[in-house]
């Protein structure tokens, strides 16, 4: 009652009453452990395993699992889009009646407008068979039940090969843009058509002048007022239709950019990402912002304004001549200014986004130490850090401004340069009567038409600049190769636990001391290894190694004969389970933080894992059991015991053969260890092999070998009896 009571304080999302009655296989779907997150069956998530299967998917539940929505109660027609673009597949929407799909493209997800998704499996002499999603059993429908008005989604696989091969070709980033050349091709239509329209002002404005103005026909200035008139509503409608295809591909960049940068960031190897400053991983994922807020703000509209640019040089010429050489002069010299100014803007615009990343990291490192900060009375000295970063990205920024505004000044001389030389030229052509007052006004609107998209452009070089270098980051930081791959699936590969280090030897960095030096043992199926020693011997670079987070530089690492290089990383840690010395768990139920290890868990496994952790009973406690709610918001008021029993329970759940427990008695107190120990010893009897980082005695009576590491050097390795009467009295 004590633990209920001090987890009683936690937000909890309330469990929804009532839920609608449902037929024997949607309960059955119900209780799929793939669809354990929901707390509601959906007709999207009942139809999601059947189209799998449909598709003839040769996945691993796992992977279904892992690619369901984390926090969602139930699987919506966005979420079931994206749960099928995890396991690669691409969709295409079709507005269109039930009984007029094409077989060929069955089985899809058909949406109707009015009932529960199904799924249009196949058709044949007797009628379409589908699969109903709001029942969840299957049906043959015939005559009028198959004209049902809706929208089909069909499923196609994507081939991964081939987006490599496009990858390596034109970069990743003008990869993803191929997907919007639809959408690229509407707006130059759109743009072409606002430029024709954009001519109505300066022809009106000739108009008035050499006909109303030289006649005083008012009958015909009401006929040109419409005419314009009518051409300014087409050019507002016409804007407001590209703004929105700019804001919904601006969106739409926004979140697959986002999203594939931040996944690619996740499976970077871990020698990429431990060293690297939380700063500098947050810097890699603001690199996409600057292209998100291209595509939304002027600079996009400015880059398809420029090339119709010619169509107002045409006109020019032909109401004025050599006119049209003044905006053609100026383009040149826009150009030849832009080259010289080209390294000053890329290097102001380099030194500024160095320095901020760096006041940055600062920042980020302070907010996350601020106790340490504390405890050393260091704050003199992170203030003092915090000026002179703050200082150098400041003259960083005061130089790109500067920049900047030479190149505000430019464009402005430039842009009075035309219109006095456009004045120029033009009044000496109307004194010749070769160019009416009219003509020469609407030149002087054209020459401004022209060059002030460009003047805009040119202007914002250092944003072009930047934008640019965040394009070259995210294609390098997506030709890194990932532990993950799209095109493999897990294979469910069953291992047995023989382990073997042959001579291993593993240094972090170049400059760093060896973390171990040729160590030498091997572990059977079912034996039970204590790792001993001092602080920094190498203990859990042994289970690191184990995980696969590190390659070692020399020697080899046998999993069942074969070499872990060989294995795929992900599947190898999906075989191992893992309870890391420090406790970590993140917003949401203990239930999601369980399944985090294994996502196809039943609930029927997870009760197991926290029976086995001597868990399961504080957890019926609570008011909200399994749903209670915790993570880093609320990881205070969890006790320290419960933390550490949930951190073992998250290894047990995966029913690995091989597990890794980091000092797994920190916390525990005798009761637990006991049953912590007595755990350990049952999961012998099924050939479990377990490595224990343990300072404690206790763990040593279960213990099969002890390997004692000391400064990365194997001191010993052998039987509990041999070793331990060897060991320093100061190690337990």
């Amino acid at each position: 009652m004590q633990m209920a009571e001090a987890l009683g304080k936690i937000e909890i999302k309330s469990v929804p009453a009532e839920q609608k009655p449902l037929s024997p296989t949607a309960l059955a779907i119900q209780k799929s452990p793939l669809l354990a997150n929901l707390r509601e069956i959906s007709d999207f998530a009942a139809c999601l395993e059947i189209l799998l299967q449909s598709l003839n998917w040769r996945g691993q539940e796992r992977n279904i699992a892992e690619a369901m929505p984390h926090f969602a109660d139930e699987l919506d027609l966005t979420g079931f889009r994206n749960v099928m673009a995890n396991l690669q597949f691409s969709s295409r929407p079709e507005r269109i009646e039930l009984h007029k799909i094409d077989p060929r493209l069955m089985p899809c997800l058909f949406v109707p407008d009015k009932t529960p998704a199904l799924i249009p499996i196949a058709r044949s002499d007797y009628g379409l068979r589908i699969f109903n999603g709001g029942t969840g059993d299957y049906q043959t429908l015939t005559g009028d039940e198959m004209v049902v008005k809706g929208t089909a989604y069909f499923f196609s696989s994507v081939d991964v090969e081939e987006q490599k091969f496009v990858q390596q070709k034109i970069g990743w980033f003008w990869m993803i843009m191929e997907r919007f050349r639809g959408l690229v091709y509407q707006i130059l239509a759109l743009t072409l058509l606002l430029n024709l329209l954009a001519l109505a002002t300066p022809l009106f404005v000739m108009a008035v002048y050499d006909k109303v103005v030289a006649t005083g026909s008012l009958t015909t200035l009401v006929y040109f007022g419409i005419g314009v008139s009518i051409a300014l509503i087409c050019d507002m409608v016409l804007r407001k239709i590209r703004t929105m295809i700019f804001a919904y591909v601006g969106a739409r960049i926004d979140n697959i950019v986002g999203n594939e940068v931040f996944k690619r960031i996740m499976f970077l190897p871990p020698a990429f990402t431990e060293r690297a400053t939380i700063g500098a991983q947050v810097a890699r994922i603001k690199d996409f912002e600057s292209i998100r807020e291209f595509f939304t703000g002027p600079m996009a509209v400015v880059l398809f304004e420029v090339p119709f640019s010619f169509i107002f040089i045409i006109v020019i010429f032909i109401l004025g001549g050599p006119v049209a050489f003044v905006p053609l002069l100026m383009l040149v010299l826009f150009w030849l200014v832009a080259l010289a100014f080209g390294p000053i803007v890329r290097d102001a615009i380099g030194a500024t986004a160095r320095f901020g990343s760096k006041r940055q990291e600062l920042v980020i490192e302070t907010i996350s130490s601020m106790r340490a900060i504390k405890y050393s009375n260091a704050e003199e000295k992170w203030l003092s850090r915090y000026r002179e970063l703050s200082a150098q990205a400041s003259m960083a920024s005061f130089k790109s401004a500067q920049v900047t505004s030479y190149l505000t000044t430019i464009s402005h001389v430039l842009m009075i340069s035309s219109g006095v030389a456009t004045i120029a030229t033009g009044v000496f052509r109307v004194f010749n009567g070769d160019m009416t007052i009219g003509g020469l006004v609407a030149s002087m609107i054209l020459v401004w038409r022209v060059l002030g998209p460009l003047q805009s452009g040119f202007v914002s070089l250092t944003r072009v600049a930047q934008v640019r270098a965040s394009i070259t980051q995210i294609n390098n930081l997506m030709n890194i190769n990932s532990e993950h791959r799209d095109n493999v699936v897990n294979s469910n590969r069953k291992i047995k636990g023989f382990i073997e280090f042959g001579r291993v030897s593993l240094r972090y960095s170049p400059e760093a001391d060896p973390a171990l030096v040729g160590v030498n043992f091997d572990v059977k199926p079912g034996e039970v290894i204590a790792l001993v020693g001092g602080n920094g011997s190498g203990k859990s670079t042994v289970l690191k190694l184990l995980l696969g987070m590190y390659i070692p530089q020399a020697g080899s690492i046998r999993l069942d004969m074969t070499d872990i290089r060989q294995l795929d990383p992900i599947e190898l840690r999906q075989m191992i389970g893992y309870a890391p010395q420090t406790n970590q768990f993140f917003y949401g139920t203990i239930a999601q933080n369980l399944r985090l290890a294994n996502p196809a868990a039943s609930d029927e496994d997870i009760a197991n894992a926290c029976k086995m952790a001597n868990l399961l009973d504080d957890i019926e406690a609570l008011p909200k059991g399994f749903w209670t709610r915790i993570g880093e918001g609320t990881g205070g008021q969890l006790p320290t015991s419960f933390q550490q029993r949930l951190n073992l329970a998250r290894c047990f759940i995966k029913k690995p053969k091989i597990m890794l427990f980091d000092e797994p008695g920190n916390g525990l107190d005798f009761e637990d260890d006991q049953a912590f120990m007595k755990t350990v010893s049952d999961l012998k009897e099924e050939d479990v092999c377990s490595f224990i980082v343990t300072h404690r005695p206790s763990h040593l009576k279960i213990a099969d070998k002890i390997l004692w590491l000391e400064n990365g050097h194997m001191k010993m390795y052998g039987p509990t009896d041999e070793v331990k009467p060897h060991l320093p009295k100061d190690f337990l």
